[in-house]
């Protein structure tokens, strides 16, 4: 047992830091990871840092920067949300919250602290800071996503937006990056974690569209600020990122969407990837078009294990799923 339930000064806090140990081996970056999560000024944080892949010197490096962190190695590099699942073996209890953590993200000083206020001050189930460009802290990376019903992610931030405050309201959004998610444990558990099929990319997405059917508030909070790399393509350059993407997408559509809205969102969704495909070719962007096609041939042998989720989801739909299209953007964020 790495954290005991209850709370001393403030409600306890693990941070939660997934490490891949492939790629960039020497991660420059890494020290000013860990000296953002030492840094913290929140009183009752732990950390809990998860190495997966090739470990080389991760461990001493963490030990060094964070020399109170428990550290833990992950059998392979099975993905962020998979990794990061092994918290609820790792933890016990249901008290305070899991910040979940990208391995290149440096919080501001004050950024834990701030996102537990404003949860309980808006009575969130998950929250996210504001995300900057790691070279350019000036620039906006993220402030929550809007989706569609279709799974697209629709940026709230135009590329190279410069941060003039235009976005420091605190509100609510229908999924927040992974880089940083500050999640209640209890929901965390009560959802199951991370989807465990999904390597990378939408595993954020569709935990957040868990906690909407839960009926928790998923809130950024602009306040709290990091600086993200967001170099994945880069550094697993090995991995299909548009097949994993489209994949992942749909998988979640298809297991999320309401039974009763179900057959209309399929038709639609076999309509649109097509336009996307068309699309794509005139755009010159092929790879793109042909992964949606590909992810969508593919629910067809899969159509046993996706009803099998539907059925294990089933208990914690509390929410009416016309209250969660509600929060969805109209239309396709892709075609658009």
């Amino acid at each position: 047992m790495l954290v005991e339930s209850g709370s001393s000064i403030a409600p306890p806090v693990v941070a939660v830091m997934v490490v891949h140990g492939s790629g960039d081996h020497d991660m420059p970056w890494f020290d000013e990871v860990l000296a953002g999560v030492k840094a913290q000024d929140y009183a009752n944080l732990k950390s809990l840092v998860l190495i997966a892949g090739e470990p080389g010197d991760l461990p001493e490096r963490v030990r060094a920067g964070l020399p109170r962190a428990f550290v833990r190695a992950v059998d392979g590099n099975p993905g962020f949300g998979p990794a990061a699942n092994d918290v609820l073996r790792l933890v016990e209890g249901d008290n305070g919250f899991f910040c979940f953590l990208h391995d290149d993200v440096e919080l501001r000083p004050d950024a834990i602290r701030l996102l537990v206020e404003e949860l309980y001050r808006s009575n969130a189930g998950v929250v996210g800071p504001k995300l900057l460009e790691w070279d350019q802290p000036r620039v906006l990376q993220h402030v929550g996503f809007a989706v569609d019903r279709f799974g697209e992610v629709d940026p709230i931030v135009e590329p190279g937006e410069t941060d003039q405050e235009q976005h420091d309201a605190v509100r609510d959004v229908f999924a927040l990056p992974s880089a940083c998610l500050l999640v209640r444990a209890d929901l965390f558990r009560s959802l199951g974690g991370f989807d465990d099929t999904i390597s990378f990319h939408g595993e954020d997405v569709d935990l957040c569209w868990r906690a909407h059917l839960s009926g928790a508030r998923v809130i950024v909070v602009p306040a709290a600020e990091a600086r993200h790399r967001e170099r994945l393509t880069v550094r697993r350059a090995d991995l299909p990122h548009e097949s994993l993407r489209a994949r992942h997408r749909i998988r979640s559509v298809v297991a999320l969407t309401g039974a009763r809205r179900l057959p209309l969102v399929l038709a639609e969704l076999v309509v649109v990837t097509t336009v996307q495909f068309v699309l794509a070719l005139f755009a010159g962007q092929a790879a793109r078009g042909w992964a949606g096609l590909r992810a969508l041939g593919g629910l067809v042998p899969r159509i046993g294990s996706l009803l099998g989720r539907r059925r294990s989801l089933a208990a914690g739909r509390l929410v009416p799923d016309r209250e969660v299209v509600g929060l969805q953007v109209r239309g396709s964020a892709r075609v658009s």
